[in-house]
């Protein structure tokens, strides 16, 4: 356990800082997307994915990603109030520990499957915290 945790200790520490290998994966909220960005369509798998094999394949993580989108896009409203568009604010900031929750578990996930190939680049808990 102790080279494990060596072993992604020297990756996110190191390697990161000299040019290696390492992925940024950003957590994001967006209409429809998210928090987990995605770079590109695979066709063969006919989803999103991000380039990280460790991410793309964990059904647990998409699982949670899907709850969270599905929260955050219900905040949208269109046609509403004389307004094409309309992002629901106050709900939002109800649902403020509802969604650090989930941010949490998601990305307690993430460390969980991390094996040091990627760093999380967390856009959305400092934000939510602040509603």
């Amino acid at each position: 356990m102790f080279f494990v945790q060596l072993n992604k200790w020297f990756h996110i520490n190191c390697l990161s800082k000299i040019g290696g290998y390492m992925k940024i994966l950003k957590l994001m909220l967006d209409f429809g997307e998210g928090p987990i960005c995605t770079e590109y369509f695979d066709e063969e798998k006919g989803r999103l994915l991000t380039g990280i094999e460790k991410v793309d394949n964990d059904k647990e993580l998409w699982d949670i990603n899907e709850t969270i989108q599905e929260l955050f896009t219900s905040y949208y409203h269109f046609d509403y109030n004389d307004q094409a568009c309309f992002f629901d604010e106050e709900q939002e900031k109800k649902d403020k520990y509802k969604m650090l929750a989930l941010l949490e578990k998601l990305k307690k996930r993430l460390y969980e499957i991390n094996d040091g190939s990627f760093e999380i680049d967390d856009k959305e808990t400092e934000r939510v915290k602040n509603l």
